[in-house]
């Protein structure tokens, strides 16, 4: 409650000079929050911060600041502010018009992976109990450890208490309980598997992709939904028919829109309800943009991501070699 009354008593200093902030509320349903837009200081009493913040609130702000003529405020995890970043370096967001409320994070529960350990389920009641996650089904009680079922992303975060950019931090006296992993390492097995095998991998992945286009709505980067190749009518670049092939097109616009820009927040595989393992494309396409430009989303506002830019010349890229 410490973490949640300064973030409450920091939205109610800022909205006299913002229009809205955007933050986290309690939801009717078990173990998740809502986003909440606050635009008056009773409102802010309804903001909460736990283990169940997975949302990533930046997906608001591009679509916020175009809707409202002033400044707004925003609560982030540490690892969500490099979409912030990520937004503001590719001018798509004025730094000036956003005031960043940063909190701390000691880790936060995929609500995906609980529903798999207690088989689909229908929940009754979910909360934290003496450090444990209380899961109560129509027939079953389950007690779990939270450090168990963090997101992905949790596994391998080194600045939970460090954000790069932000107006106040709300420091958070507990630490994320976990055995960091090293980054990529989950893509380990995939890179080990040739040509035929991973096309074989991403055909079977893409064949269940129902063109719902969730994991583009909530990506905060991936702003021209209204604009999007898949959707035009002139030029009509792709049908709207639900086959592998157009699922398969539809992701790989995706990568290379996103390429070199995704902060890995993990959004859109939290939203796909096909569980497709979408993130795992573009950590691998990350990695080689690390490679081939020593380049990182989301940590400069001042760096445009390589493929937004244009040099003569690469250091790591030798066109001999490529003929």
């Amino acid at each position: 409650m410490i973490i949640e009354n300064k973030i409450r008593e920091e939205a109610k200093k800022l909205l006299n000079e913002a229009e809205l902030v955007i933050g986290y509320a309690e939801s009717s349903a078990p173990l998740k929050v809502s986003p909440v837009f606050v635009e008056t200081p009773e409102d802010a009493d309804k903001m909460v911060f736990n283990k169940y913040c997975i949302n990533n609130l930046a997906s608001y702000t591009y679509f916020t600041a175009n809707k409202i003529k002033g400044k707004f405020g925003v609560v982030l995890k540490p690892c969500d502010i490099k979409s912030i970043i990520q937004l503001i370096s590719e001018g798509l967001l004025d730094r000036n018009r956003i005031n960043i409320i940063a909190v701390g994070c000691a880790g936060i529960v995929d609500y995906k992976k609980i529903a798999r350990e207690i088989s689909g389920a229908k929940i009754t009641y979910g909360g934290m109990e003496n450090g444990n996650l209380i899961i109560n089904t129509s027939d079953k009680t389950f007690e779990l450890k939270p450090e168990n079922f963090y997101a992905d992303k949790c596994y391998t975060c080194k600045i939970y208490d460090k954000p790069a950019v932000y107006d106040v931090f709300i420091e958070n006296d507990k630490k994320p309980d976990v055995s960091l992993k090293q980054e990529y390492e989950d893509i380990g097995d995939f890179e080990k598997l040739n040509l035929n095998e991973i096309y074989d991998y991403w055909d079977r992945q893409f064949s269940r992709c129902i063109r719902c286009y969730a994991c583009r709505n909530i990506c905060p980067l991936e702003i021209c939904r209204d604009r999007c190749i898949s959707q035009l009518d002139e030029p009509h670049w792709q049908s709207q028919k639900i086959n592998s092939s157009e699922g398969k097109f539809f992701q790989l616009i995706r990568v290379m829109h996103l390429a070199g820009r995704c902060t890995e927040c993990g959004e859109c595989e939290r939203v796909c309800p096909m569980n497709i393992p979408v993130l795992k494309l573009m950590k691998k396409v990350n990695k080689e943009i690390d490679r081939l430009f020593n380049f990182k989303p989301g940590i400069s506002i001042y760096e445009k991501p390589p493929l937004l830019t244009y040099k003569n010349e690469e250091k790591n890229i030798k066109e001999e070699k490529l003929i």
